[in-house]
């Protein structure tokens, strides 16, 4: 129970702190660059973390998972600082690369610890919890926020105080974190070479894949963008941003569980993938007629949110419904969805802002979650 704890309060922390600032990089960003090069530096940010990725699991096979974990969480607070301080475009774009690419291993690393003393008895109850207790540490991160930006040069204490909230997990790391690893480690030996062939003649595999892989360049299409349009063009302040992003990301805290028991007993995963893929592709729509109304983008966001919950918790149910743990394979194609998604996503804004104004890029965003919808069209539900 003290180690289920121990990593939970990490979890919460860093969670929050990956809030506090996750839709305010691109505003801070676009302090030095123009959207299309701030588009550039997510997809750089998304190809370094790939790429540690790929290499996360013979790292920690060599060094020891412990090794990496306190390693990644240095590296992640020493370039939020870096974020705060500098005032040079390149020093903040290598930052900013280097903690995209290493935040998400701090995740990763977390996660290792805690299937290690899951059994499988209780699997999906713990997973439950580890999804709960993300969703409320990235929403209390804009809560924070909305408080935070009332201070005048907003982004330097606001980057501060993110950094401050890693040291609770940095010590954690140190004192507590430093058991040896089990014999088995059963899901994370990520094979080098990925199973691409046997990926895609697994029918229901692949389309649940590329499903996950549209929710994903969703979410960093609208991290990289939606801030830019809503506070530079729109012209909201940071303490609105802040409220309503809040509110927005409510979803992933009070719908996820309940949704995930739907599929289960009444439903199976599919009809709720298409409830939500159709939720967040014409909450999408509405977005380019909207003004600068706060209650009217409130809504619509949190209705994105509401589709976008409903797809991550029924692909994620999906997948490892058809899995087990010896597919590492498949589970390490599945999990760089994340990777690839925030490649694809900013990269499908920077070419779109080639061609269109800000606001109408939204359209284009909308068309890839309708391709995610064709995927979940396709497939066999479990129910």
């Amino acid at each position: 129970m003290r180690k289920f704890l121990l990593i939970f309060v990490s979890l919460l922390f860093l969670s929050i702190h990956y809030g506090t600032i996750l839709y305010i990089n691109s505003s801070l960003l676009s302090d030095f660059f123009a959207p299309g090069p701030v588009g550039i530096l997510f997809v750089l940010g998304a190809i370094g973390n790939a790429l540690l990725f790929l290499s996360a699991a013979k790292i920690v096979r060599k060094f020891g998972k412990h090794l990496l974990l306190f390693t990644s969480l240095v590296i992640t607070l020493l370039s939020t600082i870096g974020l705060a301080v500098y005032t040079s475009a390149i020093t903040i774009a290598v930052s900013f690369i280097v903690y995209t690419s290493f935040v998400s291993i701090v995740f990763y690393c977390l996660d290792i610890y805690l299937e290690e003393i899951s059994s499988d008895t209780i699997t999906g109850r713990i997973r439950g919890i580890y999804l709960t207790v993300i969703g409320l540490g990235i929403a209390v991160g804009p809560f924070l926020l909305s408080f935070l930006s009332t201070i005048q040069n907003a982004f330097r204490p606001i980057y501060l105080v993110a950094a401050s909230l890693l040291a609770l997990p940095l010590l954690l790391s140190i004192v507590s974190f430093k058991s040896k690893a089990p014999k088995e480690h059963r899901p994370y030996h990520h094979a080098l070479t990925l199973p691409w062939r046997a990926w895609w003649h697994a029918k229901g595999i692949r389309h649940v894949t590329l499903a996950r892989l549209a929710l994903e360049s969703f979410f960093a299409f609208m991290v990289a963008y939606a801030p830019i349009y809503l506070h530079l063009n729109l012209g909201f302040e940071w303490p609105e941003l802040g409220i309503m992003f809040t509110i927005m990301l409510l979803p992933f805290i009070f719908l996820e569980w309940p949704a995930g028991e739907v599929a289960d007993r009444f439903m199976g995963e599919k009809e709720l993938m298409i409830i939500g893929f159709l939720i967040t592709s014409i909450a999408l729509l509405f977005m380019p007629f909207i003004g600068k109304e706060f209650a009217l983008w409130t809504i619509v966001l949190f209705f994105s949110r509401v589709g976008a919950s409903l797809i991550e918790t029924m692909t994620e149910s999906y997948f490892f419904k058809h899995v087990d743990s010896r597919d590492t394979g498949l589970l390490s194609i599945f999990r760089l969805t994340r990777s690839a998604g925030s490649m694809g996503g900013v990269a499908v804004g920077v070419v779109a802002l080639s061609f269109l104004p800000i606001d109408k890029t939204f359209f284009v965003l909308a068309f890839v979650v309708f391709l995610g919808l064709r995927e979940s069209l396709s497939l066999r539900d479990t129910l």
